[in-house]
């Protein structure tokens, strides 16, 4: 990487320039008219493994905003990354320190159907079938209960993507995500990728955790309750409330989903909730998230990394990984028009904040939906994550880590974009 100021100068000018330098416009024509499938100077290969799943949009307007970053702290037992000084104290957005408990497994998640005419049913990963809580067939999707919620506060409206990993297109990667059927809760794992070398599906973990977590939230603001008010719907919930006005609890979520998975393996864990105005998030590991407002940064998370290339990791007791009460907890305020961005590390590792604000522009230019904008995201990071000379993200981590390494970095890449917008019926027509 030669002299570091100079490296990170240039890579910074590099990155600005990047989307319309490497012809951004030519890869979202291709990936949206090519249902998918892209070749990139011949890079690429087909993907008939990629996954997603959207739920439909509104047309909301962005409210411009001054520019804001946010490093929420994580246990005080647990030492963490460090935040700059850019990145404190910022009105309107509340610190946490992280703490919790563990629930008690008592209740399965539930099942994901087919994808793209592939198996997606959790059994056997964790989370075995307790009735279908989320339909994936891809399109637009309408939650039962969407109907009665259309008077009352603000909903997210978002579509997810994965792009596995070349060499593991066959078995869909390793990565998963969940959008919960009401509309106010998603999330992302990435499946430690080590487990596969003692012969573990190193994907199981995250499938299971992820669908066990859209059931604990589900369940939550579904109106049912259990004998002695225990269960899912109740450790997810931060009140004894029940339906669909329940302020959902991230970290709760994410707790019970990882007392109920048990499989072997590990995986990094992100979930996020949205109680009216107010976004909270659990996030363990190097997945993440971001969100945008009116084209800017609103704020980013950090990644949690016990060494280079080494997150913080959830799994079972022969993973000896890290207890879900050492996730970093976040706290914004939103509003109608904001957008999400969330991700495994297969997009963080390839991709500066920069270039992902870029597409998210470009696709909303082109009034393109959530989910479409998830697959133009992953195709560039997968763009980016192919070129040897480009001082990616992760050469950058590598290079402070006293390793000599250019590139991108290949891996499995899973993105979730969705919008807050005011409650309301769905439309087919929806964009971003």
């Amino acid at each position: 990487l030669g002299c570091g100021g100079r490296a990170r100068r240039a890579a910074r000018l590099r990155a600005r320039a990047g989307p319309s330098a490497m012809g951004l416009s030519a890869l979202a024509a291709a990936v949206c008219q090519g249902g998918g499938a892209l070749a990139l100077h011949g890079r690429l290969p087909a993907c008939p493994g990629s996954w997603a799943r959207s739920t439909a949009l509104g047309s909301p307007g962005a409210v411009p905003s001054p520019l804001l970053y946010v490093r929420c702290a994580s246990s005080s037992a647990t030492p963490g990354p460090t935040a700059s000084s850019a990145e404190s104290a910022v009105p309107g957005v509340q610190e946490q320190q992280a703490g919790g408990g563990n629930g008690a497994p008592d209740q399965p998640g539930s099942g994901l159907g087919a994808v793209n005419g592939t198996s997606a049913d959790m059994q056997g990963d964790g989370a075995a079938p307790a009735g279908d809580l989320g339909d994936t067939q891809i399109g637009w999707q309408l939650a039962q209960h969407d109907k009665e919620a259309a008077a009352r506060g603000l909903l997210l409206s978002g579509g997810a993507f994965v792009l596995p990993h070349p060499e593991k297109m066959a078995k869909g990667g390793e990565d998963w995500y969940f959008i919960a059927d009401n509309r106010r809760a998603i999330g992302v794992a990435d499946g430690v990728g080590g487990w596969a070398e003692v012969g573990v599906d190193a994907g199981a973990y995250a499938r299971g955790i992820m669908n066990n977590a859209a059931f604990v939230a589900t369940a939550a603001t579904s109106g049912e309750s259990e004998a002695g008010g225990g269960g899912p719907a109740a450790a997810a919930t931060d009140t004894q409330a029940r339906g669909p006005d329940a302020l959902l609890d991230a970290q709760a979520i994410l707790e019970r989903a990882y007392s109920m998975t048990n499989v072997m393996g590990s995986s990094t864990a992100c979930v996020l909730v949205l109680n009216g105005a107010t976004l909270t998030a659990s996030n363990l590991g190097d997945s993440g998230f971001l969100v945008i407002r009116a084209g800017e940064l609103l704020m980013a998370t950090t990644q949690q990394q016990h060494s280079f290339n080494f997150p913080y990791q959830l799994g079972g007791a022969e993973a000896m990984g890290d207890h879900p009460g050492q996730a970093e907890r976040y706290d914004v305020k939103v509003q109608p028009g904001d957008i999400i961005v969330m991700g495994t590390d297969g997009l963080w590792d390839n991709c500066f904040h920069e270039e992902i604000l870029s597409v998210v522009k470009y696709c909303r230019d082109g009034d393109m939906t959530p989910e479409r904008t998830s697959q133009v995201l992953a195709h560039y990071a997968r763009h980016r994550a192919s070129d040897t000379k480009f001082a990616s993200p992760f050469s950058y981590s590598a290079y402070q880590a006293g390793i000599r390494y250019m590139g991108g970095k290949l891996d499995d890449i899973t993105i979730l974009v969705a919008v807050v917008e005011a409650a309301q019926p769905m439309q087919p027509t929806s964009k971003l």
